[in-house]
């Protein structure tokens, strides 16, 4: 399992940069922690950037767990009724 941590914002101007990152990690290892406890603010953009690690970590046999959400992570779930299924994923 590969352990990544995510800093600072996680919005349509910094999603593009994390994204590839994130889904190198997955090629490492098909199973993913991501340490969410950092990220300042995010949107949808990065919303859809660990909805995507979660499905490519499905297609490779393996998952992705998203932990320690901070609250800004915690709000932008919520706006989409998400906070349960992204919350803490094992």
């Amino acid at each position: 399992m590969n352990a990544v941590g995510l800093d600072g914002e996680l919005t349509i101007y910094t999603a593009a940069e994390q994204c590839p990152r994130l889904l190198k990690a997955l090629e490492e290892s098909a199973t993913l922690r991501v340490d969410l406890s950092q990220v300042t603010e995010m949107d949808t953009a990065g919303l859809q950037i660990l909805l995507a690690v979660r499905r490519e970590a499905e297609r490779l046999g393996g998952a992705a767990a998203f932990h320690d959400a901070s609250e800004p992570v915690l709000d932008a779930l919520a706006i989409v009724r998400l906070d349960g299924e992204l919350r803490e994923v094992h």
